[in-house]
């Protein structure tokens, strides 16, 4: 098994199952979107999407149940650890990512005013709010970096 760390959106949700001994287990789907800048057309292009099946055990799985929701829109950081398994559908060889997943984190979304706004790199409050961030720093929601657009790519 690989080690593995990602950023996802949230698919099929199968839930919450307990074993013959009473061990939780949650699953679910998560898709990795993949985009590249295009340096000649100066745009992100969409270059493909994986899709894997994670689960997750004890407590966590537990807490999770009561968060993640099947069509809510919702992104998670997930890490891991990843084995990829072959199996057969219709005749056809497929083969299945599973991650078993030691920590999942809900990523949450900037409020839907702040993006009707002027976009992502834009806060609401002033950066003396924020506390000590640089402005550059894109993840705490300061200012824009050097070299991207307005909005970030999704994940």
């Amino acid at each position: 098994m690989a080690s593995i760390s990602f950023r996802a959106n949230v698919g099929k949700v199968r839930g919450l199952q307990f074993s013959q001994d009473g061990k939780p287990r949650f699953s679910f789907s998560a898709a990795e979107s993949h985009r590249r800048f295009n340096k000649q057309s100066q745009q992100w292009e969409d270059t493909g999407t994986t899709w894997y099946s994670i689960t997750v055990f004890g407590r966590h799985a537990e807490d999770l149940a009561d968060i993640i929701q099947e069509g809510a829109k919702q992104q998670v950081v997930v890490s891991g650890r990843q084995e990829t398994r072959a199996y057969e559908h219709n005749g056809e060889q497929r083969t299945s990512l599973d991650v078993i997943a030691d920590h999942v984190g809900i990523v949450h979304r900037a409020p839907q005013q702040a993006q009707q706004q002027g976009g992502w790199n834009q806060p609401q409050q002033s950066q003396a709010d924020w506390g000590a961030v640089p402005a550059n720093n894109a993840w705490a929601g300061g200012g824009q970096q050097q070299g991207q657009g307005n909005t970030p790519p999704p994940f």
